[in-house]
């Protein structure tokens, strides 16, 4: 036995449906911190049915359900199955594989499935219990269970071995002898109450005789006018119930209705989830492109009012210098008002060259501070230079004969793989032709013999199908009788504690008598179903055995048509690949012998430059870590600096411009004539800059124009992604108010419903009601009391005549008040007759059997007492027994596991009162070795750790479970306490399956599979598996 698979479906972070297959042996589930690794194991502990929300890390159990994350909405209930393999039928359940499955719903609402069907949570514990998987959940060791268990006391430590030993049925059976022993007492002093009363009521039934004698003829006319009442109450009933069936039946087809239409929104609102979490990644990338688009273009209209306005500078200089012959004191003028431009300017660039200074001195300080690490680093690696510079040629020498060696032995195991095949290719090719034919002619023959098999098996499917509709239909009836007799034991019952509170004594021994009755046949009823079930059961069983013999003929017949088809085709070929082969086969004979040669002479080669490479040794890098983050660091402070730079490089070229301006204004004021000559050049110069910066402007412009019609594109695909999810957000609102409003319908039509059955079932309980008292007490059928009695039958009448006897008179139409009225006249007169016994004889002797009854029910109980406080002493001992047994399993392993990871240490069990095998707790001492102390908490906290996971192995070892999680119970453990505990586990991966949530690389190489659990951007957990074994027998 041994956990097959898990499904995790909307549990806490795993909100889509995730399966995880494990194998026997060791599992490792590894992952980064809060990916998900813990939810497997709460997962676990919540399907087994772990009642508390703390103990799976929340405030509240509906914490369990998927709670949605920014990208993704919220699920509506979580459902966790595991599948647990039973081939060796440890299970007491009749599969070969039990999945346990567990739902709960937001609205707090959830239930349990056993392989599909609905159970109890007591009903699961029960089928584990015997397994090795108590109640308690000891082979799940969570995060922090460590610690609890260091923390224990004595008596919680006991529980702990308890619950591996299987202790905890026992108790259970102690504590339900014990209710049933206080039950039990008040069964006696009931009885021996109900003793004395009818001891004390013995005397006055002689006294009663005479009264009953004149009370028969007043007692038959009551007698009839409750017939009459009572025929009358029962009609009108049953045609009120069939008004409710009709009610009801329209009920539940609304009821049906509505349910359809809810499944029909809820199913379109996951598809509408679907769709959004699909395409939410577009409309990340669309808005990111639109950002990014809108960004460039601001940055490349900045350009191009830069180059317009260097145009428009240079066209402006150039016309400018056109004109000649300019007064001087304009120019003057001019160059004063740029003067004063240009002192503006300096004292920005004044600013501008502070913070290029901040920037130059952070950046000197950072780079002196690498030029030290650096200078640091250059001398380790100087040290090393004589060493590599030595070794790094023989090592490239080497690395290229191997890699040479190698291809060639890669070239020659691929000849000689490849001859040997074309060897065996050509042999099976010359022996194709007959090998092909007769493997024809077999189909040929065993097609017939298929055929009738076929045929036969689809006739058992039919004979089958039928059978089992029989017994189904047969069980339907045997199911309504048991639900018949049942309605009639519980009114019965129901009737007894009425009668037995009026002291009717007669009544009360034919109540017990017919109640008898109907548990005998409830009994013989419930044991025809038992059987009826059997068969049913077994006629399943067949009709699966026949339909799986009959898809196995008809796989056999398929894979015959096919395999006759491919034959025939490798007929064809058959030939031709005898040709090939053997020219293919002389060809890589050639080709062998020359790489044979060559990688002889290569190994030579390599074992000489080895020996020579062996004689040095290797070298140590330094640590560069710190050199790195200093590199990084003056790159950002470069940065920095270029960025202060550029900013004070625009201003002072805007200033030179200006200085520039000014200066030429004031040279042309003062060589108007020389400049005439220059002005030229200049004016081809500026001229030329002006058309290059136009140029510029120019092609800015157009690349504006199309990063604009970009921008629209991405705006549009944008608008168009925010539309669609507006829109499916929009329906999806609709879909929850409309599947609200369909859930309130739903829940009102199955609360009338639910009325509807009960008022039923309550109409029906009292026509029940009225047929026993017609048969009981009145001694009438159903059937006559309709019949005869009814509404529509006249009523007799009699009158007494002149001698004092009763005679028939005149009949009657029956009316309800006057046979009321006819009854309560006839009990008045009973009334004042007093008490009235007709059966006083007969009563006195039922007394005294009644009396004698009780005594031996007395009895019986004072015995069953006796046997119900053997049971307890029996439990005590069984319960001593086994822990008695399971302590001293436990602490011999737990001494032998203690030390091995303590090697030379001393750790033992100890009993706080071992006279008291039944209460005693378990107490834990633990020397490690070098160390006086043995109290617990005076340990280190890995110590402490592995002294908790030495009892639990111990445990494990001592009461094997067929598998166990363990949540990073080794996380606080050294190299060296970790080699020793992985030795441990794979030992118990002998016997048990284990499941180890972990972080560390040496327990990942011990498992048989590994699961990663990563988070993805939009918060779910992704669960990625491989099995070691398997890569490890392919590498």
């Amino acid at each position: 036995m041994y956990l097959k698979s898990m499904n995790l479906k909307g549990f806490k972070s795993f909100a889509s449906s995730t399966i995880l297959n494990f194998e026997q042996g060791i599992t490792c589930v590894v992952g980064p911190n809060g990916s998900g690794k813990s939810n497997v194991v709460d997962a676990l502990s919540w399907v087994l049915g772990e009642q508390g929300a703390k103990s799976l890390r929340g405030g509240k159990m509906e914490d369990v359900i998927f709670a949605g994350t920014s990208g993704r909405a919220p699920l509506g209930r979580a459902e966790v199955s595991v599948t647990i393999d039973n081939a060796d039928g440890v299970l007491p359940i009749d599969f070969s594989e039990v999945t346990i499955t567990r739902v709960l719903f937001r609205n707090g609402s959830s239930e349990y499935l056993l392989n599909g069907e609905t159970t109890r949570l007591l009903d699961i514990q029960e089928l584990l219990s015997d397994s090795g998987i108590g109640r308690e959940m000891h082979v799940i060791v969570g995060q922090g269970q460590l610690d609890a268990i260091l923390l224990a006391n004595p008596e919680e430590r006991r529980a702990f071995i308890e619950e591996a030993a299987g202790v905890l049925k026992h108790r259970k059976r102690k504590e339900k002898a014990i209710r049933k022993l206080d039950s039990m007492q008040t069964n006696l002093a009931r009885i021996q109450d109900l003793t004395v009363e009818l001891r004390r009521q013995l005397k006055p039934l002689g006294k009663q005789a005479e009264v009953a004698r004149k009370a028969t003829i007043i007692q038959s006319d009551v007698r009839d006018a409750k017939l009459r009442l009572l025929a009358d109450d029962l009609i009108r009933m049953r045609s009120e119930m069939a008004e409710e069936v009709a009610d009801e039946t329209v009920l539940r087809d609304r009821k049906e209705q509505v349910e359809r239409e809810l499944n029909t929104a809820r199913d379109r609102e996951i598809e509408l989830d679907a769709i959004a979490a699909s395409e939410n990644p577009q409309l990340i990338s669309a808005q990111e492109n639109f950002y990014r688009l809108t960004a460039q273009r601001e940055q490349i209209r900045g350009i191009q009012n830069l180059s317009s306005e260097r145009s428009r500078f240079l066209a402006e200089e150039a016309e400018e210098a056109k004109a000649t012959g300019r007064d001087p004191k304009a120019l003057e003028e001019e160059a004063q008002l740029l003067r004063k431009e240009e002192a503006t300017i300096t004292a920005q660039v004044k600013i501008s060259q502070e913070q290029l200074n901040v920037d130059s001195n952070s950046l000197k300080a950072i780079e002196g501070q690498l030029a030290l690490e650096e200078n640091r680093v250059s001398a380790s690696l100087r040290a090393l230079a004589d060493q590599r510079e030595g070794t790094a040629r023989q090592e490239g020498h080497i690395n290229g004969l191997r890699s040479r060696i190698d291809a060639t032995t890669g070239e020659i195991n691929r000849l000689t793989t490849v001859r040997d095949l074309v060897q065996d290719k050509l042999k099976v090719h010359r022996e194709s032709f007959g090998v092909i034919e007769t493997q024809i002619s077999s189909l040929t023959a065993s097609e017939p013999g298929l055929d009738a098999i076929f045929e036969k098996l689809k006739v058992e499917v039919k004979a089958s199908e039928a059978n089992l509709k029989t017994f189904t239909e047969k069980l339907q009836s045997v199911e309504k009788l048991r639900a018949g007799s049942l309605g009639r034991l519980t009114a019965f019952k129901e009737i007894d504690e009425l009668v037995k509170s009026t002291g009717n004594s007669g009544l009360i021994e034919k109540i017990s008598s017919l109640t008898a009755t109907c548990e005998s046949e409830l009994v013989k009823v419930s044991a025809d179903c038992d059987r009826v079930k059997f068969e049913l059961s077994t006629a399943q069983e067949v009709l699966n055995k026949v339909n799986q013999d009959f898809e196995i003929a008809l796989s056999k017949l398929n894979e015959s048509d096919a395999a006759m088809t491919g034959l025939a085709e490798q007929l064809a070929v058959a030939g031709q690949n005898v040709k090939n082969s053997g020219e293919e086969l002389d060809r890589l004979s050639s080709a062998l012998t020359a790489a044979t040669e060559q990688r002889t002479s290569d190994e030579r080669d390599l074992a000489a430059a080895i020996a020579q490479f062996e004689s040095h040794q290797s070298p140590v890098e330094p640590d560069l870590t710190h050199l790195e983050d200093l590199r990084s660091q003056v790159s950002d402070a470069r940065s920095k600096e270029v960025e202060a730079r550029l900013n004070l490089r625009t201003i002072e070229e805007r200033k030179d411009a200006i200085e520039q301006r000014a200066r030429a204004l004031e040279n042309q004021a003062r060589a108007e004539r020389d400049a005439a000559s220059k002005s030229i050049s200049r004016r081809e110069i500026r001229a030329q800059a002006a058309v290059t910066a136009q140029q510029i402007a120019d092609a800015a412009y157009e690349a504006l124009i199309q990063i604009e019609s970009s921008i629209l594109r991405a705006g549009s695909e944008r608008e168009r992604l925010e539309a669609s999810r507006s829109a499916r957000e929009g329906e999806i609102l609709s879909l929850r108010t409309s599947s609200r409003e369909l859930a309130t319908e739903l829940e009102r039509l199955t609360s009338s419903v639910h009325k509807d059955e009960i008022a039923r079932a309550e109409h029906r309980m009292r026509i029940e009601q009225i047929e026993n008292k017609a048969i009981e007490e009145l001694g009438i059928d159903v059937q006559t009391l309709a019949n005869e009695y009814g509404p529509n039958n006249d009523v007799p009448t009699f009158y007494e005549n002149e001698q004092g006897e009763f005679v028939p008179g005149d009949l009657i139409p029956y009316r309800r008040d006057q046979q009321e009225k006819r009854l309560a006249q006839a009990e008045r007169s009973l009334t004042l007759l007093g008490k009235i016994n007709p059966l006083a004889l007969e009563e006195y002797s039922s007394l005294e059997e009644r009396l004698r009854y009780l005594a031996e029910q007395l009895e019986d109980l004072k015995k069953t007492k006796k046997d119900l406080l053997d049971i307890v002493k029996e439990v005590d001992d069984r319960v001593q027994q086994i822990f008695t047994q399971a302590y001293e399993d436990t602490a011999r392993e737990f001494e032998i596991v203690f030390s091995r990871l303590f090697p030379g240490g001393d750790g033992k069990l100890i009993l706080t009162n071992p006279s008291d095998m039944l209460t005693s707790g378990v107490d834990v001492e633990a020397r490690p070795p070098g160390k006086r102390v043995k109290r617990l908490s005076l340990l280190s906290g890995g110590e402490r750790s592995l002294v908790a996971v030495a009892l639990l192995i111990a445990i494990f070892k001592a009461r094997p479970s067929p598998f166990y999680v363990m949540d990073e119970v080794e996380a606080a453990l050294d190299d060296t306490n970790l080699g020793r505990l992985l030795g441990v586990f794979e030992e118990l991966r002998e016997k048990s399956q284990l499941i180890i949530i972990t972080h560390q690389k040496r327990t990942m190489e011990i498992a048989d599979s590994l699961y990663g659990v990563t988070m993805r951007g939009d918060g779910v957990s992704e669960v990625i598996s491989q099995r070691i074994r398997e890569v490890d027998s392919v590498s």
